[in-house]
C-alpha cells in the first residue's frame, strides 16, 4: 500500500494531537476580534457621547476595519505562503493585541478609528494564515469538520460579546471592554507562540508588489465608491473617480499577473470552478446577510416598535443558529460533500429574504424570526464548504493567498450588501418599502446558485 506524505504527515500530527491544539490556539489568539464586532456596533451612540463625537464618525471604526481586511488579507495570505503561515500569523496576532489595547486607550473617536483599522490590519494577516494552518494540520477528509468548529467559534464569539459586554458597559463604561479583551489577547498570542509549529515556507521568490498595490487600489476603489455613492449618490463625482481608479487598478493588476513570472494570485485558477464557484457563491450569500443585518433592526424599531434591548434578543436568533450549524455544515460536507452545502446556503439565504419579504408586508414577528433562522442556517451550513473547497482547488504553496482571496471577495460581499440595501430602502419606512429592499437581497442570494452549481464536491464519499 501506497502512502503520500500529506497522508503520513496528517497521520503524525493526529497521533499527538497537533491538530486539535492548533485549532483551539488559533481561536483563541483571534477571538477577541469577533468578540468585539457586535458590542463595537451596539456601542456606537454610547462612544459618540463619551468622546464627544458622532455616529456617522465612529461607524469608520467598522467600515474602516473591514476596508482593511478587504483590502490586507490577498497580501498577507502571500507573505504567508513565502515566509511560513506560523511567522505572518503571530505577527498578525501581536498587531491585533496592540490595536485591542489602543482601542481602549483612544483618547478621541479619530483615535479610535484608527485603532480599529490596526485591529483590522491585525486579523488580515491572521484570518488568512490560520486558515492556511489549519488546512496543513488537518487531511483533505476533515478540513471541513474543522473549519465548521472554526466558524462556530469566530460567529459564536459575537452573541457573547454581546451579552456580557452589554452589561459591562453599563456598569463601567465601553472601555471595560477592551480592558478584558486586552490581555486574553495577549494570552492567545503567548499561547499561539508556543503551541503553533513552524510551517514550511514557499519558494525563495520575490513578492509581487506590483500586484499587491494595483489589487489594493482596485479593492478599496470599488469599496470606498460604495461607500460614497450610498451617502451622496452612485452618480456623484467623487464616487465615480474612485469607481475610475479602481477600474483602471484592476485592468492593471490583471496585466501585471499576467506578465510577471512569479505573480500574487495565478490568474489561471479563475478557470477553475471550485476556486471561482465559492467566490461567485459566498460574497452573494453575504451580500444578503449583511445587508439583512443592519436593515432587520430598522424594520423591528420602525414597524414593530421594539425597544433595543427587545431588538438585540430577537436578533440573537440569527448568530446563534449560525453558531450552532457550522459545525454541522462541517461534519455534513464531510459526509456528502462540499457542494450540496453551497447550493443549500444560496437557497436558504435566499428563502430567508423571502420570509422577511413577508414579514415586512404581513408585519409577522414569527416570520422575521423564521427569516433570521434560515440565514443563520444558510450561513452556518455553506461557510465550512467555501474555505476547504478554494483550498482544495490551488496548490498547497499558494493556501494563504485563495484563502485571502476568498476573505476580501466576502468582505466585497458584505460592504456592499450594506450599501446596496440601504440605497433600495431609502428614506422609506413603510411595509412595501421593506419588502422591496428585502426581496432585492433575495434575488441577489440566489443569483449564488450559479457559484453552486460550478463546484464539485472532493470530501464526500
Amino acid at each position: 500500500m501506497v502512502v503520500n506524505s500529506e497522508t503520513r504527515t496528517s497521520r503524525e500530527r493526529d497521533g499527538d494531537g497537533y491538530p486539535r491544539r492548533l485549532l483551539i490556539t488559533v481561536i483563541a489568539a483571534i477571538v477577541v476580534f469577533s468578540s468585539s464586532m457586535t458590542i463595537v456596533s451596539a456601542s456606537l451612540p454610547t462612544m459618540a457621547d463619551d468622546l464627544d463625537s458622532t455616529e456617522s464618525v465612529l461607524s469608520w471604526a467598522v467600515t474602516g476595519l473591514f476596508l482593511m481586511m478587504a483590502v490586507g488579507t490577498p497580501i498577507f495570505g502571500r507573505l504567508g505562503d513565502t515566509y511560513g503561515h506560523r511567522n505572518i500569523f503571530l505577527t498578525g496576532a501581536v498587531i491585533l493585541s496592540v490595536g485591542t489595547v489602543l482601542c481602549g486607550l483612544a483618547p478621541t473617536a479619530l483615535a479610535f478609528v484608527a485603532a480599529r483599522m490596526v485591529v483590522g490590519v491585525g486579523i488580515s494577516a491572521t484570518m488568512p494564515t490560520s486558515m492556511a494552518l489549519i488546512m496543513e494540520a488537518y487531511p483533505i477528509h476533515r478540513r471541513s469538520e474543522a473549519m465548521g468548529w472554526f466558524q462556530m467559534a469566530m460567529t459564536g464569539a459575537p452573541v457573547l460579546g454581546l451579552i456580557v459586554g452589554g452589561p459591562l458597559i453599563e456598569a463601567f463604561g465601553w472601555r471595560s471592554v477592551f480592558a478584558v479583551l486586552a490581555p486574553i489577547s495577549l494570552v492567545g498570542v503567548t499561547a499561539a507562540w508556543r503551541v503553533i509549529r513552524t510551517s514550511e515556507r514557499g519558494d525563495p521568490v520575490p513578492i509581487d508588489w506590483a500586484g499587491a498595490a494595483t489589487l489594493a487600489v482596485a479593492t478599496l476603489g470599488f469599496l470606498l465608491y460604495m461607500q460614497r455613492g450610498g451617502s451622496a449618490g452612485f452618480d456623484d463625482g467623487l464616487a465615480l473617480a474612485l469607481l475610475a481608479a479602481g477600474v483602471v487598478a484592476g485592468v492593471a493588476f490583471v496585466r501585471i499577473e499576467r506578465s510577471v513570472p512569479s505573480p500574487l494570485l495565478r490568474l489561471d485558477y479563475f478557470r477553475r470552478a471550485n476556486f471561482t464557484g465559492p467566490l461567485i457563491a459566498q460574497p452573494l450569500s453575504q451580500f444578503a446577510y449583511m445587508g439583512g443585518f443592519l436593515i432587520s433592526p430598522l424594520l423591528l424599531d420602525e414597524l414593530f416598535g421594539y425597544t433595543v434591548g427587545a431588538v438585540a434578543l430577537v436578533l440573537l436568533f440569527r448568530p446563534l443558529v449560525y453558531s450552532i450549524s457550522s459545525p454541522v455544515g462541517g461534519r455534513l460536507a464531510t459526509v456528502a460533500g462540499e457542494r450540496p452545502m453551497i447550493i443549500s446556503g444560496s437557497v436558504l439565504m435566499a428563502l430567508s429574504m423571502g420570509a422577511w419579504t413577508m414579514a415586512a408586508h404581513w408585519e409577522n414577528i414569527a416570520l422575521v424570526i423564521v427569516g433570521l433562522v434560515l440565514s443563520g442556517l444558510a450561513m452556518g451550513l455553506a461557510s465550512p464548504s467555501y474555505t476547504t473547497t478554494i483550498a482544495a482547488a490551488v496548490e498547497p504553496k499558494d493556501l494563504g493567498v485563495a484563502n485571502g482571496m476568498g476573505t476580501t471577495m466576502m468582505n466585497i460581499g458584505m460592504l456592499t450588501g450594506i450599501q446596496a440595501m440601504f440605497t433600495v430602502l431609502g428614506d422609506g419606512r413603510g411595509p412595501d418599502d421593506f419588502a422591496l429592499t428585502f426581496a432585492f437581497g433575495g434575488v441577489v442570494a440566489a443569483v449564488g446558485l450559479i457559484g453552486g452549481l460550478m463546484v464539485t464536491s472532493t470530501n464526500g464519499r
